[in-house]
């Protein structure tokens, strides 16, 4: 009983600390998000420190709180509870797309069943040898889990978007580039494929065909529009002239930035700095359209 005892008070207390860090990430995380910095270090606050010696002083506590207690073992209970939440919060974030804060209740369970874990492991009496053993396994071994359920996780949040975007999935074929990164922005249907090639790189960006585009006069927004999510005036959008069927070129920032027309789609070739001219246009002739699930494999290695 007593050990159900100092299981269930380390449990608590986990449960409690977990969740007040897991609010302070939160909203930490969202100050973040909306935060316009004009100076380095202005969208940092208080609890960006808290986070990060909160682990410790919650383990301290809950170590205090078995020695009160009574609990036989205090302290490598103590540390076990916080290497066996440290895990569960790894694992959990395995499962996410993206790095995001757990909310306070998942949050408060992981920190109950970490620190009531870390009782039950740290009274089993072994070899000290034994109990270094079992305490590199714990800390280690999610971290050789994590890469391959992330990248899963990732494949499919991200084969999903490509499937819903209903547009198509277009790949440049040019020799010495590949895909690093590729994204939907769902509330605009815009797709981004980030293509590098050693020192160079480019982007080509796939949406639906502007209304009132009627090149050469009208060629619809600019790759600035694009990124600031603006519509384009038609009064100012820039021309641009034709270079083949369904295919125009116009500058843009000092860039000859090329645009292909696909059915319904507009596909932008984006350029980045110096990037050989060549390059771009072997990049607009050579498009070829893929599944999502490919350009899922693409975008997450």
């Amino acid at each position: 009983m007593r050990l159900i005892g100092a299981a269930s008070l380390a449990g608590a207390l986990g449960a409690l600390g977990a969740a007040v860090l897991a609010s302070l990430w939160r909203t930490e995380a969202l100050l973040f998000a909306s935060c316009e910095p004009e100076t380095i270090g202005d969208c940092l606050t208080w609890r960006l420190p808290m986070l990060l010696v909160g682990p410790l002083v919650v383990t301290a506590l809950v170590w205090l709180a078995l020695w009160v207690f009574g609990a036989d073992r205090a302290v490598p209970s103590a540390l076990l509870g916080a290497i066996v939440t440290a895990d569960a919060l790894l694992l959990y974030e395995a499962f996410q797309p993206r790095w995001t804060p757990p909310s306070v209740w998942p949050a408060a369970a992981l920190g109950a069943v970490g620190f009531g874990a870390g009782v039950l492991l740290g009274t089993v009496r072994l070899p000290l040898a034994a109990q270094v053993g079992v305490a590199a396994v714990l800390l280690l071994a999610p971290y050789g889990f994590f890469p391959v359920l992330h990248q899963t996780t990732r494949r499919a949040d991200r084969e999903e978007a490509f499937s819903q975007l209903g547009l198509p999935l277009l790949v440049p074929q040019v020799d010495g580039y590949r895909v690093v990164t590729a994204h939907v922005d769902r509330g605009d249907r815009k797709l981004s494929v980030s293509m590098s090639g050693g020192e160079f790189w480019f982007t080509i960006i796939v949406v639906p065909v502007p209304e009132g585009f009627a090149p050469p006069t009208h060629c619809g927004p600019t790759t600035d529009d694009l990124d600031r999510d603006q519509p384009a005036d038609p009064a100012t959008t820039l021309p641009c002239r034709p270079v083949g069927p369904d295919h125009w070129v116009r500058v843009e920032r000092d860039d000859q930035v090329h645009l292909i027309r696909r059915n319904d789609a507009l596909v932008y070739v984006d350029p980045g700095v110096d990037v050989p001219a060549a390059d771009l246009g072997a990049a607009a002739a050579n498009l070829a359209e893929v599944t999502p699930q490919r350009l899922a494999e693409l975008a997450v290695r």
